[in-house]
């Protein structure tokens, strides 16, 4: 047993020194998973640890595999190498899915060259099948890589069991390999658990996929019939395997794509249903643990035993994707502490802020409403005011469709809405006075957005019913003024909304580069009382301005933004404007 714990203490020293090596990599080239609704980090975090990852892999394989066939050992290094250089290419630069599964089919077919295949069919049916556990494995260990911590811990664990499993079946080949592969897992986890300073991205999920779909082929069982054991490996990963049919089911169902990424995950699912993000992770980790103990144990025993056992725990598999399934529907807690899973915002924006002004509010809220009003309106058309553009109005359709936890149903392709909303611009089609009304309605339903596009009039100067909901429904009103008369003046002057807006007891916080012209027009249009707290850049207002002033260094970064605004819900026991009555 010595000898397998130096070799992980080995694999994983070589991986918890490399990291910090990718750290400062990533850093200056810019390699690093940005921030967005659908991913649980608020800053840019290096996505280069895939490499200390596979560091440590290939550096186990090198100092502990002298006793096993050359070939064999060249298949495996070579197909790890073309599984994370295939996922490192694809966290650079993004790959077609298509290319993807050809990376992972090319390592496959090298793992099969080398004489590594199962054995189960004992017939050519036993090369798909090969193909399709590796594809499977890497896939379900890429899908898992959503948490911090989640595919490194899990991969920990699972390839621990692996260990152990090998060495009761006398393969020490098989164990050094293992403890190879768990070495570097926790070499790397030490930088990545909750809250993580480096992800692996889909090379070193790739490369970790590949090397538990090796251990899961690698191991057999001497004197024991086949079907009494086909079933272990896949007992070992049924986490990753749970996960990925609970996925695709669940995306096959809403018509979603599967191969675009979303909030859709059990360890999301499990967040939803009131865990944290830690105690998600760390549960993950023990049901992979249970199950690795599950497995030595079907290993064990009869024929009759193991498959019971098996369908055992493929019910509770059905059970449990049923539950989650379920929890779908649930509200994701916001990503700042103390604020509202469920909160709701209202945005009142001008044309080019408009996109900016969505960012910001899907920081902190997962149900945006847009006010949008029509140039209709007889008092707007005498003071010049404007209905949004076709440009604003495509941005902002971008900016909802892109936030995949903002999408009830279905999750849709960025690219090729950003080509949409291009062709739009390009060639606006004629422009009538209901036009953007009827564009409001058909943008929402057709892109099934939880948050929606409301058109705040149904006839000229007739505030509708879903407007004025809109407001006193609520829980935060932003305010996002760049140029007043575009789309920001016309809203306010909608007749009941600004009397709507004073009658709420939520915050409503304007965020301007030029305030004292912006509060000056809006208490000309619809009167005083109406902002109760400002977001200003510098150095903030004087003290004798009749609102709450927060200064922001750049209100172009919506997460700073959407910092304050989750501040100024925590403090938001200062409602009243100072000086109004």
């Amino acid at each position: 047993m010595t000898d397998f714990l130096l070799i992980i203490v080995a694999a994983g020293l070589i991986a918890f020194v490399a990291t910090p090596f990718t750290l400062l990599v990533a850093r200056r080239v810019g390699f690093v998973d940005k921030p967005s609704v659908r991913k649980v980090h608020l800053t840019p975090v290096p996505l280069l640890g895939g490499v200390a990852i596979y560091a440590g892999l290939v550096a186990g394989l090198a100092l502990f595999g002298q006793e096993r066939p050359v070939r064999e050992l060249i298949g495996i290094a070579g197909g790890v190498t073309i599984a994370s250089a295939f996922g490192l290419w694809d966290d650079r630069f993004g790959m077609h899915p298509a290319v993807k599964l050809f990376g992972q089919l090319l390592a496959g077919t090298l793992l099969i060259a080398s004489g590594v295949q199962t054995r189960l069919l004992n017939s050519w049916l036993d090369v798909p099948l090969t193909l399709f556990w590796i594809v499977g494995i890497c896939n379900a260990i890429n899908f898992l890589d959503n948490m911090d911590g989640l595919a490194a811990g899990l991969s920990a664990v699972a390839s621990g069991s692996f260990m152990v499993l090998a060495l009761f079946n006398g393969q020490t080949l098989v164990a050094s390999l293992a403890a190879a592969v768990m070495g570097a897992c926790l070499g790397f986890l030490f930088y990545n658990f909750s809250p993580a300073i480096t992800f692996m991205g889909d090379a070193g999920s790739m490369a970790l996929g590949f090397m538990l779909a090796v251990l899961g082929l690698k191991l057999e069982f001497a004197g024991r019939p086949p079907l009494s054991t086909w079933m272990v490996p896949i007992v070992v990963l049924g986490v990753p395997i749970l996960d990925t049919t609970l996925v695709v089911l669940s995306r096959f169902r809403r018509g979603a794509a599967v191969t675009q990424g979303g909030t859709d995950h059990t360890s999301h699912r499990l967040v939803r249903m009131g865990m944290s993000q830690r105690r998600a992770v760390v549960s993950l980790w023990a049901v992979s643990a249970a199950l690795g103990v599950m497995a030595l144990w079907m290993s064990r025993s009869e024929i009759l035993v193991s498959n019971l056992m098996l369908g055992l725990l493929g019910a509770a598999g059905l059970v449990a994707i049923w539950i989650f399934e379920d929890a779908r529907t649930l509200p994701m807690p916001s990503r700042r502490p103390g604020l509202k899973p469920d909160m709701r915002v209202t945005l009142i924006a001008s044309g080019d802020s408009l996109a900016p002004a969505i960012r910001a509010a899907t920081e902190i809220s997962h149900d945006v409403r847009v006010l949008l009003t029509p140039s209709i309106a007889s008092e707007a058309r005498s003071r010049d005011w404007r209905q949004v553009s076709l440009h604003s109005f495509g941005d902002a359709v971008v900016a909802l469709a892109r936030q995949p936890e903002a999408v009830c149903d279905f999750v849709l392709d960025g690219h090729s809405i950003s080509n949409r909303a291009g062709a739009l611009r390009s060639h606006p089609p004629p422009i009538t006075d209901y036009d953007l009304a009827s564009r409001s309605r058909s943008a929402t339903a057709a892109f099934n957005l939880k948050g929606s596009l409301l058109s705040t009039l149904d006839t000229p100067d007739t505030a509708n019913f879903a407007t004025l909901e809109a407001v006193t429904s609520t829980d935060l009103i932003l305010l996002f003024a760049d140029d007043l008369r575009d789309n920001f003046l016309p809203t306010l002057a909608v007749p009941g909304l600004a009397d709507a807006l004073r009658r709420t007891k939520r915050p409503r916080v304007l965020v301007c580069r030029r305030p004292a012209g912006a509060l000056a027009a809006i208490a000309e249009t619809a009167g005083q009382g109406i902002v109760t707290h400002l977001i200003e850049e510098g150095e903030g207002m004087a003290a004798a301005d009749p609102v709450e002033a927060y200064p922001v260094a750049d209100l172009a970064n919506a997460a700073l933004v959407g910092d304050v605004l989750a501040k100024i819900w925590l403090e938001r026991g200062r409602m009243r404007p100072r000086g109004a009555r």
